[in-house]
């Protein structure tokens, strides 16, 4: 009788421990090193695929650009990049809406654009996104 009630207990903390987690966003944008970045837009999603297992992580993705803080994109311009492959540490991956708009920090790789979980992709009904476009326009005009 005994074993019966530990093992659920058992598969649930299990479960727990392994969960990934959203960061919580506050209303300072928490990437303070831009210059890590090649590109910085605000850019709708055209397209996005996801994995079939798991957290269903982002594979790859398209999005039309609207607005450029950093690189070497335009206005309209399509660009295509794919989720870099990192360790989670415990960060859940990134998981994109056709035809919402994100702000997008990515850098250049061999294999083109990249996007890390760790750039944290800000959509645009996030309460604090007008402000997050703010402090990056001050924090790269400063530099």
């Amino acid at each position: 009788m005994k074993r019966r009630f530990f093992a659920p207990i058992a598969i649930m903390l299990c479960v727990v421990l392994m969960a990934c987690k959203f960061p919580v966003l506050g209303p300072i944008y928490p990437i303070i090193n831009l210059e890590e970045y090649d590109l910085i837009v605000v850019a709708t999603v055209n397209e996005a695929a996801h994995s079939d297992m798991g957290y269903h992580a982002l594979k790859n993705f398209n999005v039309t650009v609207e607005e450029v803080f950093k690189g070497e994109f335009g206005v309209g311009d399509k660009i295509s990049a794919k989720a870099k492959i990192e360790e989670a540490k415990a960060v859940c991956p990134v998981h994109l809406e056709v035809d919402t708009r994100y702000l997008f920090l990515m850098n250049n790789s061999p294999n083109g654009l990249e996007l890390s979980r760790f750039s944290l992709p800000v959509k645009e009904d996030y309460k604090y996104f007008d402000d997050y476009l703010k402090q990056i326009k001050q924090s790269l005009s400063e530099n």
